[in-house]
């Protein structure tokens, strides 16, 4: 009988409705408002996933132009590079050039004193020659002035010369 007591109380219990139409209500609403809530939230989620997909497709495209950046700053550095290495070249050349033309200076610059020299000494010698030539000169004038009076003292001794030297031809 117990048993029977028991299920009384149970028939008992379910007659009474379990919640009260109050309560119902008010979850209702308060489902309705949660539901408003979360569909707002969702949205909001979804707009703000809408913008990171957005912002991540610049981000992209902004890795993409900059990623062809770098490799164009890194082909120009290359190139400034062999540029680089070019004129270190050139200007190791140019210095060889230069201390070849240095030392070509300075073997010219000893040959023009030398040859100074030379023609200083040369010019020594013309003088002296010069100064030679006109004592030579001069001798040789005075040797003809004396014979010219050699000759006319020759002619005044004896006549017969003068006549001589002073026909007609």
């Amino acid at each position: 009988m117990l048993g029977a007591g028991r299920m009384e109380e149970f028939v008992t219990e379910e007659e009474e409705p379990w919640y009260d139409q109050q309560d119902l209500e008010q979850d209702l609403h308060l489902a309705a408002e949660l539901g408003k809530t979360l569909l707002e939230r969702n949205k909001e989620l979804e707009d703000s996933l809408q913008q990171l997909y957005i912002t991540n497709e610049e981000q992209v495209q902004e890795i993409e132009y900059l990623s062809k950046q770098l490799d164009m700053l890194r082909d120009m550095n290359e190139q400034h590079a062999k540029v680089y290495e070019q004129l270190d070249v050139t200007a190791r050349e140019l210095e060889k050039t230069n201390h070849n033309l240095v030392l070509e200076s300075k073997a010219s610059q000893q040959k023009i004193e030398r040859l100074t020299g030379t023609i200083e000494l040369l010019q020594g010698q013309v003088e002296s020659l010069t100064a030679q030539v006109d004592e030579l000169r001069s001798l040789e004038q005075l040797r003809v002035r004396r014979e010219k009076r050699e000759r006319r003292k020759t002619i005044h001794s004896f006549p017969c010369l003068r006549e001589l030297c002073t026909a007609p031809r």
